[in-house]
């Protein structure tokens, strides 16, 4: 009773004790969650049509493309380089696939199942596939199908029974096919949708026949021209009024759909210090003691050299130019060195010379040993009975086709002792003191060879050579100085504001005012520099000072400016309209100038001009290039419409003013055919349409690439 009357007393006590603790439980589940939650409304790669592709999305299909060239190419890695161009096509096809996406349930478009099915296995065979290398016959180049058919038939292959690597293997293939099958898909939708708009925008006649028949008439020019380059910008005056205005109806011209940032910045590169060639210097006048002393000159060779010794005989052409240098007039065992050339130290022992060809033709076919088979006596009977097939009469073509059809003849084209010494030097050898015509076999570690020399380069003289080369690299101390001085120089506390002062007292050469698109793959083209930008286009404090650690190289940069997506700032872009709107007062000063004076000739106009007549020929309106001048519209013009052998009004053009004669125009031979016509420029209007189709959904669906803050 007692204790019934204590929980009695206490009880709303515990009611509360308990009412907070479940509130501190439910409170820091819903901070916890809400956190999380929060992550993920900032966890926004891109976004299209307010759908959300996280990073982990993103990187995810990354990973699938680089998994894909890796397998196209061959290489088992992929450089700065084709990583960001891959980075950048993933995000193209992702955010195209969601416009697509959106337009086809909007206009019930679909791709089927039997539709795919069809572009993989019926007549007309999706034109990915038919560009992919690994489907594409080695010998032809063209589209092989049985190719295809091999892949998929791995693809398809049950993994129950198959041993772990096999089962990774045709893992990797399912992966593989069905990133293909996706690009197909969505080729195939994008097909569909062009052709949509494509139909929406008919050719005529009229304009069918009016294109071809322009495209058929080529004119031979006479013109001169008064370049802009020659006036100088202080004979017209543009306003900022002028700027303002030109900017304010052209403001989609400078859309922006990421930041930019602007920067000011020095490089430091990282090189070897006077003690890091000491070092190596001495290290090298050891390995020269060592090579005098020793008879085995591949054990020093081995100890020191970061290049391998090469038992094998190498054409002057061949070597290196301080080889090329020592041979010349060294004697047998003579040694040089240690010799610096740029930043290494190289010391160089001839062993011998001989007079011997440089190169050999080679036919050769290659068996699994016996020993690696577990066959011994079936392999070493198959290969004498190859070797006999030979020496009996038939070709060594004909029989290695047998073997495999893809071989070509066993041809391996010419090769030379450096080509061969990888397979051995026991290869080396025997294929340059084979006869020419005979076939040959030999057993290297792993494999059985028949080889036949088909014939030789004359004999030139060759040398044997063992080359100690010793690179300095920078050392550990010489790069800790180095940081040392730019940690200092980051932390004065008057970088910020004195930057530029402060790096120029050093010795620094600094750039200012260079700008950074988000996007950019490098500042101002420096490798591996990406950091520097996602940096910059991310920093909210005007001023920072930061220093980046590159590859032989350091980057010290101050953020400036970060100016966020959508209409570049006017003082961004007002030198570049300025510059526009002085070349077009440039272009009315001279053109009123001149129709003042009343010419009559080309000469009259090349002399008051102070310039030269030129001529430009078979130029047509649809020519995109004029031979030396470019992208010259009013030249187009010109030819097609103006009155033969007549001095035209001057005109403004890209470039300058133009005066211009046509000396005479050549009508094509061609007939017209109105249906041929209408459907190139369909096809010409589709890839147009297209472009800017894709561009327009961008803005409508408002795509919004939040990219350079994650990556």
């Amino acid at each position: 009773m007692a204790t019934l009357q204590k929980i009695r007393d206490k009880g709303v006590l515990l009611v509360t004790i308990i009412g907070i603790a479940l509130l501190a439980f439910i409170l820091g589940d819903l901070l916890t969650s809400g956190n999380t939650l929060f992550m993920r409304s900032r966890d926004k790669a891109f976004v299209v049509n307010r759908q959300i592709i996280s990073t982990q999305e993103y990187a995810d299909r990354i990973t699938e493309w680089e998994s894909f060239q890796k397998m196209v190419s061959g290489q088992t890695s992929l450089d700065e380089n084709t990583t960001q161009q891959i980075r950048e096509a993933v995000y193209d096809q992702m955010v195209r696939e969601r416009m697509l996406d959106n337009q086809a349930a909007k206009l019930g478009l679909t791709v089927s199942k039997e539709e795919i099915n069809d572009l993989v296995h019926g007549e007309a065979i999706s034109p990915l596939l038919q560009q992919l290398p690994f489907f594409l016959d080695p010998q032809t180049g063209m589209f092989d199908r049985e190719g295809l058919v091999q892949f998929l038939s791995t693809v398809n292959t049950p993994v129950e029974s198959l041993q772990p690597e096999e089962r990774a293997v045709v893992e990797q293939y399912r992966q593989i096919w069905l990133f293909i099958e996706n690009m197909i898909k969505y080729q195939r939708l994008q097909e569909k949708y062009t052709s949509l708009l494509t139909g929406a925008v008919l050719v005529n006649d009229v304009e069918a026949k009016n294109t071809f028949e322009l495209s058929q008439q080529s004119a031979d020019v006479a013109y001169v021209m008064k370049s802009y380059f020659t006036i100088p910008d202080s004979a017209v005056t543009v306003t900022d009024q002028e700027i303002r205005s030109f900017y304010d109806k052209n403001k989609d011209a400078y859309r922006m759909d990421v930041p930019m940032a602007k920067l000011t910045y020095f490089t430091k590169e990282i090189i070897p210090s006077d003690e890091d060639f000491a070092e190596i210097e001495a290290q090298s006048n050891e390995a020269y003691r060592r090579l005098v002393e020793t008879d085995n000159p591949a054990a020093v060779v081995a100890d020191y050299s970061d290049m391998p010794f090469r038992d094998i005989y190498l054409a002057a052409n061949s070597l290196t130019e301080g080889q090329q240098n020592f041979v010349e007039s060294a004697s047998v065992s003579e040694i040089k060195g240690p010799v610096r050339e740029g930043d290494s130290y190289n010391i160089y022992k001839l062993i011998d010379r001989t007079m011997a060809p440089d190169s050999v033709h080679l036919r050769m076919m290659a068996i699994p040993d016996a020993s690696m088979m577990g066959q011994d006596s079936i392999v070493t009977h198959f290969v004498d009975s190859i070797y006999n097939e030979i020496t009996g009469g038939l070709s060594f073509a004909e029989v290695a086709n047998s073997l495999n059809p893809q071989s070509n003849g066993g041809d391996v084209g010419w090769a030379r002792e450096v080509d061969l010494v990888q397979v051995g030097p026991e290869m080396v050898q025997a294929v340059f003191s084979a006869p020419v015509g005979q076939p040959q076999r030999i057993k290297i570690p792993g494999q059985q060879v028949i080889f036949q020399v088909e014939e030789r380069t004359a004999p030139v003289q060759k040398f044997k050579i063992a080359t100690i080369h010793m690179p300095v690299i920078v050392s550990e101390k010489t790069s800790n100085n180095v940081d040392n001085e730019l940690n200092q120089f980051v932390s004065d506390p008057n970088v910020s504001k004195n930057f530029n002062e402060l790096a120029t007292e050093k010795g620094y050469a600094v750039m200012p005012d260079a700008r950074v698109s988000a996007n950019d793959f490098t500042l101002m083209q420096i490798p591996g520099t990406r950091q520097v930008v996602t940096w910059a286009v991310n920093e909210s404090k005007m001023g920072t000072v930061r220093k980046f650690d590159i590859t032989n190289m350091r980057v010290i940069a101050r953020v400036d400016r970060v100016y966020p997506a959508g209409t570049a700032p006017l003082s961004e872009v007002s030198s570049s309209i300025r510059a526009r709107l002085v070349n077009d007062k440039k272009a009315e000063q001279v053109i009123s100038d001149l129709s003042a004076k009343n010419l009559t000739g080309l000469d009259a106009y090349a002399a008051e001009m102070q310039s030269n007549v030129d001529t430009v020929k078979f130029v047509n309106f649809s020519t995109q290039n004029i031979s030396g001048l470019g992208f010259e519209p009013a030249l187009n013009a010109i030819s097609a419409f103006a009155p033969l052998n007549s001095i035209t009004a001057p005109v403004r053009g890209n470039m300058g003013v133009y005066v211009a004669n046509v000396l005479n125009r050549t009508q094509g031979t061609e007939e017209y055919n109105a249906d041929e016509q209408k459907t190139m420029m369909q096809s010409n209007n589709a890839y147009v349409l297209q472009m800017q189709a894709m561009e327009m959904l961008k803005r409508k669906l408002k795509v919004e690439d939040n990219r350079y803050v994650f990556f």
